[in-house]
C-alpha cells in the first residue's frame, strides 16, 4: 500500500480548521471539512512532488521524509486557496511558502538537497522507452549505388 505525502491530521496542523472548512466546501453553511475536496488537493500535491521527482527516486516514495511532507502540505494548502479566485488574493504566507516548497523540491530534483532517501543518483522506473531519432543517411544515399 502507498503511503500518502500528507494526511488531513498533517494539514489540520498548518491551517485553522475554520479556515479548511470554508475552503473544502462550496456551501457557506457547511459546519464539516469536505474530505473529497481535501483528497483531490492532496492528490495534486502528490503528482506535483511525483513530477519533479520522476527519475531520481522511485516513485511513489515509500517512506515519506518529513521535508516532503511539508512540501506537500504546503501544496495543499495552496491548492485550497486557489479554488477560490472570488476571494481576496491569496495571503502572503501561502504565496511565499508555495514559491519555497516548488524551490525545495527544485533542489532536492537537482541533488542540492538530500532527502535521506537511499539514493542520490537517478533512478530508472519501469516502463517504455521512447528514442526520438533522425532517418539514417546512408539508406538514401545508397539508392544511387551498385553494390
Amino acid at each position: 500500500m502507498t503511503m500518502r505525502y500528507c494526511t488531513l491530521d498533517d494539514i489540520k496542523l498548518a491551517m485553522p480548521e475554520n479556515t479548511l472548512i470554508a475552503l473544502s466546501n462550496d456551501d457557506p453553511r457547511a459546519t464539516t471539512i469536505d474530505l473529497a475536496v481535501i483528497e483531490r488537493a492532496v492528490k495534486a500535491a502528490e503528482e506535483m512532488i511525483d513530477a519533479n521527482l520522476r527519475g531520481r527516486f522511485l516513485l511513489p516514495i515509500p517512506t515519506v521524509p518529513t521535508m516532503i511532507n511539508e512540501v506537500a502540505v504546503t501544496l495543499t494548502r495552496h491548492w485550497l486557496y486557489c479554488r477560490r479566485p472570488e476571494g481576496p488574493e491569496l495571503p502572503k504566507a501561502v504565496t511565499s511558502t508555495y514559491a519555497s516548497a516548488i524551490s525545495r523540491l527544485a533542489e532536492i530534483r537537482d541533488g542540492r538537497l538530500h532527502i535521506g532517501l537511499p539514493t542520490g543518483e537517478a533512478i530508472k522506473e519501469p516502463g517504455k522507452y521512447k528514442v526520438r531519432a533522425s532517418k539514417s543517411r546512408f539508406s538514401q544515399m545508397q539508392k544511387g549505388f551498385d553494390l
